[in-house]
């Protein structure tokens, strides 16, 4: 009996023992899983009998360095630095540095400095400095300095005046009465006159005969050929009464040069008008109204050919007038004398 019950005291000592070891075994892993659960909490790598089982870093990690990653420094972050980032600094950014960004110092900038902006340094710009401005210093600028002006310097004169468009014409004829004068200036009286030409040959009715082959040839002052001074044709010229019309309006000059020595061409002159009516008072100053004062239309950097027509040189006049004085103010060089083959006044009548 005492040995049986000893037995049965050795197998309870033996399942006793089997019951606390299992209790140690289920405290020591419960107390495992709690390190290793705090282990990854904190981001640390546990070892276990010397060996690393960390399972942190991984790849769907939704906080940093990961490739999904929303909050920063990843590829499809919305956050920053990254390549479809809106807020700071991504390529397709819509604030600043970016490639469409309407911001600044962008391609398609509207703001600042951009290629299509339509405030300044653009192509189409309606501003200032811009190829179709129709404000200043443009082609077709209806302002200021535009090439189509019709005052002066044209090469057909269509002028419609005093609301009546008219065909312009020659207003002096050959025949037409005509003095020809030297010492005589614009808005002074007459110097002297006649006297001074060479011969009937080439005296003032040759200056509106309509031939290029005869000229008007006038000494000035010193009235004779041997002499050679600096503009000798200054101050001489001519006054006319058109036989065409008693009050005609002058608005151009038609000059031909003569037959030889360009230093003899005559390079600008003033004109004027006058309604007086007895030929004293063509010889007055104050019978004269200028008229105009500008080119003939000969070029003075360069001799044009012999017995050509010039340009014609129009002007701005709507005043009729009955009579005219055309004076040289300046010739092209050295010589004896001033001398032109045709100096026709032109208008309507």
């Amino acid at each position: 009996m005492e040995t049986k019950s000893a037995s049965v005291n050795q197998v309870g000592k033996r399942k006793l023992q089997i019951v606390v070891f299992s209790v140690i075994g289920s405290i020591i892993a419960i107390g495992a899983v709690t390190t290793l659960t705090v282990l990854l909490v904190h981001g640390k790598e546990p070892v276990l009998n010397g060996t690393s089982t960390s399972t942190v870093k991984i790849s769907t990690s939704t906080r940093a360095a990961t490739t999904t990653n929303t909050g920063a420094a990843t590829t499809t972050s919305t956050g920053a630095a990254t390549t479809t980032n809106t807020g700071t600094a991504p390529t397709t950014s819509t604030r600043v540095t970016t490639t469409t960004n309407t911001g600044a110092a962008t391609t398609t900038n509207t703001g600042t400095a951009p290629t299509t902006s339509t405030r300044a340094t653009t192509t189409t710009n309606t501003g200032a400095a811009t190829t179709t401005s129709t404000g200043a210093a443009t082609t077709t600028n209806t302002g200021t300095a535009p090439t189509t002006s019709t005052r002066a310097a044209m090469t057909t004169i269509t002028y419609t005046i005093a609301n009546s468009s008219q065909t312009i014409v020659s207003i002096t004829s050959p025949g037409d009465p005509i003095v020809g004068l030297y010492n005589t200036s614009a808005g002074q009286p007459t110097g002297a006159y006649n006297g001074r030409y060479s011969g009937s040959a080439e005296n003032p009715p040759k200056a509106i005969d309509g031939l290029l082959s005869t000229k008007y040839l006038n000494f000035g002052a010193q009235g004779y050929s041997g002499a050679s001074l600096n503009d000798p044709g200054v101050n001489t010229g001519f006054f006319v009464t058109p036989t065409i019309s008693t009050a005609s309006v002058a608005v151009a000059l038609l000059f031909a040069t003569a037959n030889d020595f360009p230093n003899r061409d005559p390079l600008t002159v003033t004109l004027e008008g006058t309604n007086a009516t007895d030929v004293e008072a063509l010889h007055l100053g104050s019978s004269w109204t200028l008229i105009y004062s500008g080119p003939t239309g000969i070029d003075r950097a360069t001799a044009p050919a012999r017995n050509t027509y010039m340009q014609q040189q129009g002007f701005f006049n709507t005043i009729p007038f009955r009579s005219y004085r055309l004076l040289v103010t300046s010739q092209r060089g050295r010589d004896s004398c001033v001398q032109y083959a045709e100096a026709q006044i032109l208008g309507y009548i």
